[in-house]
């Protein structure tokens, strides 16, 4: 009990020390209902950390979006996706805060955003008004909570930035009093062997225990130690609770000890956008890829850069080999100090390495240093890979598949899907004897399962296509020959809208995807929001459409230039 007290006291004060170095009761709630959280910062998420809160708003839209504090608008975003409506709001004191997934904006947002709209004639857009030009006071409304973009629910995102470097800060920071007395939960931990001579219980392969427990304390189903020899680290699968929600939530601090020596520590206080994508080297990806359980390294792979480890030793790899037992201790909190702590023990002696008879089903071809530059060159295929794009090396696999019938060139099996990839690299296929206009409707699309297809694009030089991507896989040219789909909702020839107040209308495209959209009423572009994960246009009718009959026209296009057209007389 009093090594439990103690980490909690040290843990808690860690987070309130830190704390006093932000300003506290300056900023104010952006709602004015109690806050519960749906999503914390740093939580994991697909590929990137969490970068704010995600507060609850009661299960509905319309809530009001308040000022936290007084200052500026910066920033104004719509798209379809990502943050969908959101606004920036920079304060005097240094920082920034953002407010996404809203409904609408405020009025005199609102006709900024709309005429911009109708200047521009597009949805989606961005605006940064000049400094001081429309001021905001602490507590004014400044838009109403909603579920755009790509939010799976009516939530508030909420982040807090530091102005100049625009890296996200932990909320909690600044005061603000989430109700929370419930410790993380365990569920098991893994170990990894680091090569090819480090043995668990005689096998070579990672091993994955079960932990349980509760109300903080977490422990194997026996004490028996686990017989380890060489060179290992250590994974946890872990989240957080808190009080009035079934949410589960990013930890906010995790520490590993062996024999008392904290050896790992991570801590997510702020980081950089671009270091997001590191999640995937923090997690183990291939499990996530194939279970999604999500285990939590607790030691660095070599092409990890993020900057959460305030405590680290050899990167947080253990050896053993000394014949002695060894205890190996979790303690994880949450931003309150509720710490959770699981120990066992280990042993560093080994009984004879078992053969390993598993064989890989696509050959190694090539060995790539994560360190440099990487490429892998046939007669049909060039892919190139940047320096830094791996986390670690890696024994570069390739197969051949023949071409499908909805396929114009073999399926290229570069890798394997639970490889991750920091960033972009480069695929080039040769697809000789097409003409002009075949070209005009190719694209490459990538597969996991050999059947599902998905559009990445690409770029022609004489007969060889190209794309950007960032996922191993496989990679095949198709060719798109079928315009989007147009389904009308409320609009028909004829139709009444008299009493409606919008335009709704269903667009999809089966293979290159969306990529433009155009609406009209009697020839003059209307405003059309795209709600893109729902494949939905909605025009809210205004002043601009006048009572009697109108023409609506709506032109679609694809990834590869095919469109479609809808037309239909109503009357207003």
């Amino acid at each position: 009990m009093r090594i439990f007290l103690f980490c909690f006291i040290i843990t808690f004060s860690a987070a309130k020390a830190l704390a006093q170095d932000y300003p506290q009761n300056y900023f104010r709630s952006p709602l004015d209902i109690p806050l519960y959280l749906s999503g914390n910062f740093g939580e994991l998420r697909s590929n990137h950390f969490h970068a704010g809160l995600d507060i609850k708003t009661e299960g509905v839209q319309g809530k009001k979006i308040l000022a936290i504090a007084d200052g500026y608008v910066s920033r104004i975003k719509v798209s379809p996706y990502g943050y969908g409506k959101a606004i920036y709001v920079t304060h005097p004191n240094g920082y920034t805060s953002v407010y996404g997934h809203l409904k609408k904006y405020s009025d005199k947002i609102e006709a900024l955003v709309k005429k911009e709209q109708y200047r521009k004639e597009q949805f989606a857009l961005q605006i940064f008004p000049q400094p001081f030009s429309l001021q905001v006071k602490k507590g004014e409304i400044i838009a109403y909570s909603g579920n755009s973009g790509g939010s799976a629910g009516p939530h508030l995102h909420f982040e807090i930035r530091d102005s100049k470097t625009e890296h996200p800060i932990n909320p909690l920071y600044f005061g603000y009093e989430i109700e929370d007395r419930l410790a993380p939960d365990l569920y098991a931990f893994t170990i990894y062997p680091l090569n090819d001579t480090s043995s668990i219980n005689g096998s070579n392969n990672s091993k994955r225990y079960t932990v349980y427990g509760k109300n903080g304390k977490y422990y194997r189903s026996t004490t028996s130690p686990i017989l380890l020899k060489g060179q290992f680290g250590f994974g946890i699968e872990t989240v957080d609770r808190m009080n009035g929600t079934g949410n589960r939530y990013g930890i906010y601090n995790m520490k590993m000890t062996v024999d008392d020596e904290v050896v790992f520590e991570k801590q997510m206080d702020e980081f950089a956008f671009h270091e997001g994508r590191y999640i995937n080297a923090y997690i183990d990806y291939k499990t996530y890829i194939r279970k999604r359980r999500r285990v939590q390294r607790n030691f660095v792979l070599p092409g990890n850069r993020l900057r959460c480890y305030p405590t680290l030793k050899k990167e947080g790899k253990v050896v053993f080999n000394d014949q002695k037992e060894h205890q190996i201790k979790y303690e994880i909190s949450d931003f309150e100090g509720n710490t959770s702590t699981l120990s066992f023990q280990v042993k560093a002696e080994g009984i004879p390495l078992r053969q390993n008879t598993a064989q890989l089903k696509t050959p190694t071809v090539k060995f790539f240093d994560h360190k440099q530059k990487n490429t892998f060159i046939t007669d049909d295929l060039l892919v190139s890979l940047p320096r830094g794009i791996l986390y670690e090396d890696l024994y570069f696999q390739y197969r051949k598949e023949a071409a499908k019938k909805n396929t114009i060139t073999p399926i290229y099996w570069l890798h394997n899907h639970y490889t991750p990839l920091h960033s972009y690299m480069n695929v080039s296929i040769k697809v000789p004897n097409l003409n002009d206009a075949q070209k005009k409707q190719a694209l490459i699309a990538s597969t996991v399962d050999g059947r599902s297809l998905y559009p990445e694009g690409g770029t022609w030089q004489g007969d060889n296509i190209s794309v950007k991507t960032r996922s191993f896989g496989g990679y095949t040219v198709v060719l798109d020959t079928v315009p989007p789909s147009i389904r009308p909702i409320n609009i028909y020839p004829g139709a009444n809208m008299k009493n409606k107040w919008s335009i709704s209308v269903k667009i999809n495209d089966r293979l290159s995807g969306v990529d433009s959209y155009r609406a009209e009423v009697d020839g003059k572009w209307i405003l059309m929001e795209y709600d893109a994960k729902n494949d939905i246009l909605v025009h809210y009718f205004d002043d601009r459409v006048e009572a009697g009959e109108h023409e609506f026209k709506l032109v679609v296009k694809d990834g590869v230039g095919n469109r479609k057209t809808y037309k239909a007389n109503f009357y207003r």
